[in-house]
């Protein structure tokens, strides 16, 4: 089931942050993101980790001091950072009272903020479809493989934001916008063609936390949006649950392209895997076709509780190649 165009297309506004902010400062600068509390539902005793990534977004090397309040618990750590240099920074919490409380993290020029709820021991876990907001983010780092094809290797820097909500059918959902930096390379499949992707909107349904469509630009097919709507059936998407199986439709449209194709879906497991943006317990989705049950066309690693969204994914039907993405950074409300 190999395709022209991707499925999953997300936004990295570099470009267009400096067009409206201008040159980088000449001196050293740190700015606070990807905050993140681990785990993410603590309960009383348990130690929390408070993460987040500094960048000098200056031009010149400087050091800095990140501190982070909480519960009235004062913390510190000093980095050193070139012009344009990220790092990790990571604080440890006690959490010996339930309650509510509220991580507050700064550096001289930026501050974040984090909000997390710490419950009884043996409180049952909060239910519920993880929810998104706008503003949402999510950068992965992407690499395609075709060995003796005319595009051997290609890697970029995907993100996806949150950017409203829209109904697909019936259906409430996300809306997200993407894009590729730089735009991504791909071999089209069975054609002696190279593509390359541009932007894409995604719909998101909002109860099942699955795709249900995508809109995305090629610049060898301007003009002509790719896009590609699944039809679900059954109790599809989440609660996601070891075992748990749905079938669906994917239709796909791009250029003189209109193909619809069955699949299956199903979850094998529970698996805890690394990524660059940190370790996460995951359920692996697979989607296969009903003919060949044993060969997934995509693979899914999806976290609900920090991350809410995909944190790797396999994809093998689209092009030519393989494409592996994986997790880099993100920030959730």
């Amino acid at each position: 089931m190999k395709r022209v165009f991707g499925v999953m297309v997300i936004l990295l506004l570099t470009v267009s942050f400096l067009a409206a902010c201008g040159e980088p400062p000449a001196t050293a600068e740190f700015t606070l993101s990807s905050v993140t509390v681990s785990p993410s539902a603590p309960v009383v005793n348990d130690t929390v980790t408070i993460s987040a990534t500094v960048t000098n977004v200056g031009e010149e090397s400087g050091d800095c001091d990140v501190s982070l309040t909480v519960d009235g618990y004062p913390g510190s750590e000093s980095v050193s950072l070139a012009g344009g240099a990220s790092t990790s920074v990571s604080f440890s919490y006690d959490a010996t009272t339930a309650g509510d409380y509220t991580a507050e993290l700064s550096t001289p020029d930026d501050s974040k903020s984090k909000s997390f709820t710490v419950s009884e021991e043996g409180a049952p876990p909060v239910e519920g479809v993880p929810t998104w907001s706008v503003g949402d983010y999510w950068v992965l780092d992407c690499s395609y493989a075709n060995p003796g094809g005319k595009t051997e290797q290609d890697t970029c820097q995907l993100t996806v934001t949150v950017t409203g909500e829209e109904a697909v059918g019936d259906e409430a959902c996300y809306t997200s916008h993407g894009e590729f930096t730089p735009a991504a390379t791909r071999d089209a499949a069975d054609m002696p063609l190279t593509l390359h992707l541009e932007t894409a909107d995604i719909w998101t349904s909002k109860a099942h936390l699955v795709y249900l469509k995508q809109s995305s630009a090629i610049a060898e097919l301007p003009g002509l949006p790719s896009t590609v709507t699944w039809t679900l059936t059954g109790g599809y998407g989440y609660p996601f649950a070891e075992g748990n199986t749905w079938s669906g439709s994917v239709r796909v449209v791009a250029g003189v392209l209109d193909e619809i194709t069955d699949l299956e879906f199903k979850i094998l497991g529970v698996e805890t895997i690394t990524v660059p943006a940190g370790t996460f317990g995951c359920y692996h989705m697979v989607a296969y076709e009903p003919t060949s049950p044993g060969t997934y066309v995509n693979e899914y690693w999806i976290n609900t509780t920090e991350v809410k969204s995909v944190v790797k994914e396999i994809e093998r039907s689209l092009w030519a190649g393989v494409e592996t993405r994986e997790l880099s950074s993100y920030e959730v409300s």
